[in-house]
């Protein structure tokens, strides 16, 4: 079970009289009574991208013709292996309240959020069950599509190197040379590669017979697969190098909407080259990755209800604010891959007024949805 929230730092109960909630203009934190915040939402992209080491690969250049790798390019090795999203709520700077909790319980965490409104802690305990945890919050309805093939391991489809040399006089019929010898001459950078290139389909031969063989237990089978697996990657280091993994965290900041101002987000995220990984416009083979926020536009039964607590305002000033989140499609762009997830961002929902009463309120830590409500 993922732990809650780990710190409350603020709660007051009174049980007569009423409460008041004020605005903070400018920076203004004069007055006494606790403060909260509506919720804003930071999303973070992670980016793992793998690339090739090519400092030991000294057959690199024959590893697409030997190894008959797809797209293996010495000159570019970067790859886009994943992308992940997570989400998590803060404060909103420009949307702070004053509250007189006199006649009502208020909760408010270490990041100046409301966690609830009218509730013991012990009712809080019941309504919240086992919390996602802070940062952790990944969406599994992610689709991730790669574009750019990758560097698999494959077998050879060929292999030219002969082990003996052979010496042709005259009259010799082809294939029928009158002597042969084992004597080595000194081979080539090419010829090298080669015999590395068949060694690995060696091991690959070696590897399908012991896994359909029954004459090793099952404890011996995975220690042998295990030895030529290591054999095997010793070999394929020498021509596509060692692979390296490293992922780069990526920070949207979603702007606020309103009901006419509910537009599509589009910005350019980063650059990614296949020769550089993460890099600069302006660099070589640069790629634009574009970033684009689609709010989500069915909301309506949420402003209406929005708008039937403003009617009520008028009575009786000082209500609770809240942001409540609503869904958002996030897509990433770029000719080496796409991705889409839809996820809550507390900036595209609106900001609606809680009635002015005794009521119970519970909040979403992760995302600032209301989990409960009753009064």
């Amino acid at each position: 079970m993922l732990r809650k929230l780990p710190l409350i730092i603020a709660c007051a109960a009174f049980f007569a009289g009423c409460y008041s909630v004020t605005p903070v203009r400018n920076g203004n934190t004069m007055g006494e009574g606790l403060f909260y915040a509506l919720p804003r939402t930071q999303i973070c992209v992670d980016v793992t991208y793998l690339y090739y080491d090519l400092s030991e690969a000294v057959y690199s250049e024959y590893a697409s013709e030997m190894l008959a790798l797809d797209n293996f390019d010495v000159e570019k090795p970067y790859r886009i292996q994943n992308v992940q999203t997570s989400y998590t709520v803060a404060a909103d700077p420009d949307n702070y309240f004053l509250v007189t909790p006199s006649g009502i319980a208020v909760q408010v965490d270490n990041r100046h959020l409301l966690r609830a409104v009218g509730m013991t802690p012990k009712e809080v305990a019941e309504q919240s069950g086992p919390a996602i945890q802070m940062n952790q919050a990944t969406q599994e309805d992610a689709k991730l599509v790669l574009h750019n093939a990758t560097a698999d391991k494959m077998l050879p489809t060929y292999n030219l190197y002969d082990r003996t040399d052979t010496f042709y006089v005259r009259g010799d019929r082809p294939g029928q040379p009158s002597g042969l010898s084992t004597k080595k001459a000194p081979r080539s950078l090419r010829q090298r590669a080669q015999a590395a290139a068949e060694e690995i389909a060696e091991l690959e031969d070696t590897r399908a017979d012991i896994s359909l063989s029954d004459r090793y237990t099952p404890e011996g089978k995975r220690e042998l697969l295990k030895q030529l697996e290591e054999k095997e990657a010793v070999l394929m280091t020498q021509f596509i190098g060692k692979p390296v993994v490293e992922t780069v965290h990526f920070f949207i900041d979603p702007k606020p909407t309103t009901g006419a101002n509910d537009t599509i987000q589009k910005s350019i995220l980063f650059y990614f080259s296949r020769s550089e990984g993460i890099c600069e416009s302006d660099d070589y083979d640069a790629l634009p990755v574009v970033c684009t926020l689609r709010p989500d536009r069915s909301m309506q039964n949420v402003r209406t209800f929005s708008r039937s607590q403003k009617k009520l305002a008028f009575l009786l000033k000082g209500n609770f604010k809240y942001r409540l989140p609503s869904l958002a499609q996030l897509t990433l762009s770029c000719e080496l891959f796409d991705y889409q997830v839809t996820l809550p961002v507390a900036q595209f929902g609106p900001v609606i007024d809680l009635p002015h009463k005794q009521f119970k309120a519970l909040f979403d830590p992760t995302t600032g949805a209301i989990v409960y409500y009753a009064n």
